[in-house]
């Protein structure tokens, strides 16, 4: 139950954080104004949580 819960928790964090992603995206393209240009950061949060979320997946399939 615990990895479950885990699960939900790492997909919802992925789905905020693709969200805030595609927010700073296309306001980059609105504006001309780079500051406070965060996406490297949340592209990386963002990576890193796909492939914990992968590594889970993979763990429950190959019991």
């Amino acid at each position: 139950m615990a990895k479950l819960c885990h699960f939900f928790r790492l997909s919802a964090l992925h789905d905020d954080l693709e969200t805030k992603l595609l927010v700073q995206e296309y306001r980059s393209l609105l504006s001309e104004d780079r500051i406070d240009d965060r996406s490297e950061e949340l592209r990386e949060r963002l990576f890193a949580v796909s492939d914990e979320l992968s590594s889970l997946g993979h763990r429950h399939r190959h019991r």
